[in-house]
């Protein structure tokens, strides 16, 4: 008689993690119990382009980019890897595109296209049902449960077989500032941006800020170089003439030049390197997250509890995946990988 599988949580993880069980042992009966509709979670990842993973195929560099859980992913990225991803993807219909910030997309650039092609390789294949799970009693038919619900009730489940969770708060998101700048305007800082919102600042350079931070008080004082001395400088020097104001707005966007030069028609010649350190640098007074931007959320279940194929060491009927885990990472399609691997290795352990 075949096992009997549950997967708590319909999301990215969970829905992978059944794919890949029904690859390994088609035979297999798994049942997935989701609240709300299946992987609605994945529909706004990637501004709905959905980011399916980064294209970095040195497992150490990839996991750099995980605030919390790079250790522990270094054999989880081994058991499936970034180019199996894109392999597997292009398997079930799926074809990818790196950009040139090595994100990979798929070639619809659509989430509603992945979810069809995902729930395609497990329409009618499993029993689905629709019901939050809170005590492990509602899972005790079942040889294996795999918790893939991204947290809350997984919370729930975890510290009632035995297990810590880290403490938890946003991560992955804008913040809400004392300053104010002109919305929609975008800086690029390095190879990210800042975007300038209504409310404060957004934007990948403040994902992974508040990724980076995530555990630090608020009010959060931000530093941010936005203009290059020696070069603005320079330009400074070869157009003596030009407006001090101008001169700014061929670095950054001249609306906000507006802002931050006080004499923005002052001739190049007669500005002071006081005037000139004035722009250099932007500081904000981060007063708390905006919860608009939240994506991700940092902590979850202790990874010293869990083993490398994310199995649990304190009840071995139990596995966890995906963002239940104390596992978070940058904007740019590595949460997404998280929830390909995990799931990976789980499958390819309840069936070795």
């Amino acid at each position: 008689m075949s096992r009997k599988i549950a997967i708590v949580g319909g999301g990215p993880a969970g829905i992978f993690c059944a794919i890949r069980l029904l690859d390994l042992e088609p035979k297999i009966q798994i049942t997935i119990f989701e609240k709300d509709s299946i992987l609605k979670t994945l529909l706004p990842t990637g501004g709905g382009r959905c980011n399916l993973s980064y294209n970095e195929n040195n497992i150490k560099d990839f996991a750099t980019n995980y605030p919390r859980g790079e250790k522990f992913l270094y054999s989880v990225l081994n058991n499936f890897n970034i180019n199996e991803t894109i392999e597997y993807f292009k398997k079930i219909g799926i074809e990818t595109y790196t950009q040139k910030d090595n994100r990979i997309f798929p070639i619809s650039n659509s989430s509603k296209d992945v979810k069809e092609k995902l729930l395609n390789k497990i329409r009618n294949k499993v029993k689905i049902i629709k019901k939050e799970i809170k005590k492990t009693s509602e899972l005790e038919e079942f040889d294996k449960v795999i918790i893939a619900t991204g947290g809350h009730s997984g919370y729930k489940i975890a510290e009632e077989i035995g297990h810590n969770i880290v403490e938890t708060t946003p991560s992955l998101h804008g913040y809400i500032t004392n300053e104010k700048y002109p919305a929609g305007v975008s800086v690029k800082i390095n190879n990210d941006n800042i975007l300038f919102t209504h409310d404060g600042v957004s934007g990948p350079y403040i994902y992974k800020h508040s990724s980076i931070h995530a555990y630090d008080k608020y009010p959060r004082k931000i530093l941010v170089q936005i203009i290059n001395k020696e070069i603005l400088k320079q330009i400074i020097k070869d157009n003596p003439k030009k407006s001090f104001g101008n001169i700014v707005s061929t670095l950054i966007p001249k609306s906000l030049a507006k802002v931050i030069v006080k004499n923005f028609d002052k001739q190049c010649a007669q500005v002071t390197n006081k005037e000139i350190e004035e722009i250099i640098y932007l500081n904000f007074t981060a007063t708390s997250a905006d919860k608009k931007g939240e994506i991700v959320t940092a902590g979850g279940v202790n990874l010293k509890e869990i083993d490398k194929n994310c199995k649990s060491k304190i009840n071995k009927k139990y596995y966890f995946i995906g963002e239940v885990l104390d596992i978070d990472g940058y904007t740019g399609g590595f949460n997404l990988q998280n929830c390909w691997s995990t799931a990976s290795s789980v499958a390819l352990d309840i069936t070795k």
